[in-house]
C-alpha cells in the first residue's frame, strides 16, 4: 500500500512539474507578445520612454528599406521625424523561448516613412528579446518588406 501510495504521490508531483513549466512558457509567450504590442504602439506615440526601457543599448535594426541603425540612430529617427508611422498593425506572431531569450516572428501592416522613405505595405519581422535584470529588452530587429503580387 505503501508503493502505491509513493507512486501515485510522485506522480502527481510530476504532473505538477510539467504544468508549471507549461504555464511559464505560456506566460513567457504572451508576455513577449504585449510587449511587441506595447511597442508597435509606442512607435506610432513617439513614446520614447517606452521605447528606451524596452530597447537594450546594444541593440541593432535593419528596417523595412535595408538600412541598419543602433538604438541611438532608431531613437533619433523616431524623436525627429525620421521614422514616422501612421499604422503598425502587427499580426501572425509566433514566440520561441529559449530560456533568457525569445525569438519573435510575424506580420506587420504599415504605413508612414522611414528615413525619407515610403514605408507603406507589409512585412515580415524577427525580433530578438533577452531577459536583463529581469526585464525583457529587445536586442535585434531585422523586416523584410513582402512583394505585392
Amino acid at each position: 500500500m505503501n508503493r502505491r501510495i509513493s507512486s501515485f504521490v510522485t506522480a502527481a508531483l510530476f504532473v505538477f512539474a510539467a504544468s508549471s513549466v507549461f504555464g511559464y512558457a505560456q506566460s513567457v509567450e504572451e508576455q513577449i507578445k504585449k510587449l511587441e504590442m506595447d511597442r508597435a504602439a509606442a512607435v506610432l506615440k513617439a513614446d520614447m520612454d517606452t521605447l528606451d526601457k524596452q530597447t537594450a543599448d546594444d541593440y541593432s535594426l535593419i528596417n523595412i528599406n535595408g538600412e541598419m541603425s543602433d538604438k541611438k540612430q532608431m531613437m533619433d529617427a523616431i524623436k525627429s521625424g525620421g521614422i514616422k508611422l501612421t499604422q503598425d498593425d502587427i499580426s501572425d506572431m509566433k514566440v520561441r523561448v529559449y530560456g533568457n531569450t525569445a525569438v519573435v516572428t510575424g506580420k506587420a501592416d504599415v504605413k508612414g516613412t522611414m528615413g525619407g522613405k515610403d514605408a507603406t505595405g507589409q512585412a515580415m519581422f524577427t525580433r530578438v528579446y533577452v531577459k536583463k535584470g529581469g526585464k525583457w529588452q529587445t536586442v535585434a530587429l531585422q523586416q523584410t518588406k513582402m512583394s505585392t503580387p
